[in-house]
């Protein structure tokens, strides 16, 4: 696997939309992770709209460690996040976050109680990909294999 010189940015690897595997510190100090829909991303930032009602918000506090993870089968790219938890009500982040995805997964659409935008911001990551599709995956594993790994992905740093 080729290392990528030229760091990626957040906008490159997540797109509303995207499934995360984000981890959060419980009452009891242990990460517990979940999968959330990214709504927002920036080069640095990715927002999430949340149910407040939830159990789980209830742990959530600005300036706390947040994981966070993705798998992307449709692109072959992965990605791994670490950094700090803000929240935000504000109405005109949230109107600008909405989607008809959003009006579907909260109970009363946009006038549901507790919605939040969770947000993480970036402190350092991690990103690989292989050539997409399973002909690319299979002709990247051949090429390492053979030993030719420039051919075979690339992988480096979150530009944050």
């Amino acid at each position: 696997m080729n290392h990528d010189d030229a760091p990626k940015s957040l906008v490159d690897l997540v797109e509303p939309g995207s499934t995360l595997m984000v981890g959060t510190e419980s009452t009891f100090g242990a990460l517990e992770f979940r999968p959330l829909t990214a709504s927002g991303v920036t080069a640095d930032r990715i927002d999430i709209l949340i149910d407040t009602s939830a159990p789980w918000t209830q742990h959530l506090v600005d300036g706390s460690r947040a994981y966070v993870t993705m798998s992307d089968t449709r692109k072959n790219t992965w990605m791994s996040l670490d950094g700090r938890v803000s929240t935000t009500t504000d109405d005109a982040v949230i109107d600008e976050l909405w989607t008809p995805f959003a009006d579907a997964y909260f109970d009363e659409g946009r006038d549901t109680p507790g919605i939040t935008v969770l947000r993480i911001d970036g402190d350092a990551g991690a990103y690989w990909s292989t050539p997409s599709g399973r002909i690319g995956s299979l002709i990247s594993m051949v090429k390492a294999k053979l030993g030719e790994p420039a051919d075979s992905g690339q992988s480096g740093t979150i530009a944050l």
